[in-house]
C-alpha cells in the first residue's frame, strides 16, 4: 500500500462564482423557462468520483413547528450546487425528520432537496432514530422498491471506485437482541459483506458499538471483511475520526468517521468524499458550531468557544486507503 501514500489529488473541487451565479439563474428561471433550465442543467459537469455526505437534517414540516432547519439545509444545498464540478451523488446518513418522522417532515424535506435532483445529483437517503418507515415510504415510495430487506431502507450505492452499504437502524431492538438491525438485515449483511468484490464503505446512522450482527459486534465483521474501506455514520452531530479493531494482537484496523449535522446543533456543515489513486479522502465543509441553538443562546453559552470549534475544523480531512482484492 505504500505506493498510495502520496496521492496527487489534483485540483480540488471549488465553490466558484460562475457556478454560484448559474445556480441562482437556474433557480430564478425555473418558473418561467423550464426547457431552458433543463438544457442548462444538462450542461453541468458531474464528477463520478465525488460524493457528498450529509447527516442529521432534522426537518420539522408541521405548520406550528420549528422552521429553523429548512433554512440551514437550503444553505447546504446552495453550497453543494456551487461546486465545480458537481458531485455525482449525495448519501444521507439519517434523521431526515425533526423528532418522530411524520409525512409533513418528509414532504418538506423532499421539497428542500429537489434542487439537487434538478441538478442531476442522485439522492440516497438513509434512516436515523428520529425517522419512521411508513411516513417515509409514503413520501419516498421508491425506497420500498430498491431496498435489500423488505420493509426497511437498506440499499447499496455504486460510486465507481467504491460502493456504499447503507444500513437501517430502525429494524431491530437493542433491548431484546442487542442490535439496531433486524434479524433479516443482520443475516443479509453477514452473508454479503465478507464476499464483497469492491472497496466498500459500510454506513448507518449509529456508531458501530450500537450494532450487533449475528450475536457479534459489527466492528468484528468490519475488520474480518477484507474489502471494507471504512465505516461512516451520523447521530453525534460532530466531526470525529476513530478506528475499530479485533484485539490488541491484530494489526488490522478499520477507520471510522462521524459526520456533522447540517444545522441542528454541534458541528454544522457537510462533507465531500473523493476517490483517487487507491484512496478516498473526505473533506469537511464546516460553516458553524452551536449548542444547543444558535439564535438566542442560553445564558452561559461560550460563543467564543463555538467560534474556535468552527475555526479548528476548517480544512479537516479524513483519508481512507482502499483495499485491493
Amino acid at each position: 500500500m505504500s505506493e498510495n501514500i502520496n496521492v496527487d489529488w489534483g485540483p480540488t473541487p471549488t465553490l466558484t462564482r460562475r457556478s454560484f451565479l448559474l445556480g441562482i439563474a437556474t433557480g430564478a428561471a425555473a418558473a418561467v423557462a423550464p426547457a431552458a433550465v433543463a438544457r442548462s442543467v444538462e450542461r453541468l459537469r458531474h464528477d463520478p468520483d465525488l460524493t457528498v455526505l450529509l447527516a442529521d437534517i432534522h426537518i420539522n414540516g408541521k405548520k406550528d413547528g420549528e422552521h429553523y432547519q429548512p433554512g440551514e439545509l437550503r444553505k447546504t444545498i446552495e453550497e453543494i450546487l456551487t461546486l465545480d464540478p458537481l458531485p455525482a451523488r449525495v448519501v444521507f446518513f439519517g434523521d431526515l425528520a425533526r423528532s418522530n418522522g411524520c409525512v409533513a417532515d418528509y414532504t418538506l424535506a423532499r421539497q428542500c432537496l429537489q434542487p439537487l435532483v434538478d441538478a442531476g445529483i442522485a439522492l440516497h437517503l438513509g434512516m436515523g432514530n428520529h425517522d419512521a418507515h411508513n411516513p417515509f415510504f409514503e413520501v419516498f415510495p421508491e425506497y420500498g422498491r430498491l431496498t435489500r430487506v423488505p420493509g426497511e431502507v437498506v440499499f447499496t450505492v455504486d460510486a465507481g471506485a467504491v460502493d456504499f452499504i447503507m444500513l437501517d437502524i430502525l429494524g431491530g431492538d437493542r433491548k431484546t437482541d442487542g442490535s439496531c438491525l433486524s434479524r433479516a438485515q443482520q443475516d443479509w449483511l453477514a452473508e454479503a459483506l465478507p464476499r464483497w468484490k469492491k472497496p466498500v464503505f459500510v454506513c448507518s446512522h449509529y456508531a458501530t458499538w450500537c450494532i450487533d450482527v449475528g450475536g457479534r459486534k459489527l466492528s468484528e465483521l468490519l475488520v474480518e471483511s477484507p474489502m471494507v474501506a471504512g465505516y461512516i455514520h451520523g447521530h453525534d452531530h460532530r466531526w470525529r475520526k476513530d478506528f475499530v479493531h479485533l484485539n490488541w494482537k491484530s494489526p488490522r484496523i478499520v477507520k471510522t468517521l462521524c459526520l456533522p449535522s447540517t444545522g441542528h446543533w454541534g458541528d454544522i456543515g457537510w462533507a465531500l468524499l473523493r476517490t483517487r489513486g487507491g484512496q478516498a479522502r473526505v473533506s469537511l465543509c464546516q460553516r458553524d458550531f452551536w449548542f444547543p441553538i444558535k439564535d438566542s443562546p442560553e445564558p452561559g453559552a461560550d460563543l467564543e468557544l463555538w467560534r474556535l470549534n468552527t475555526l479548528e475544523n476548517k480544512g479537516a480531512t479524513c483519508t481512507f486507503t482502499l483495499p485491493t482484492a
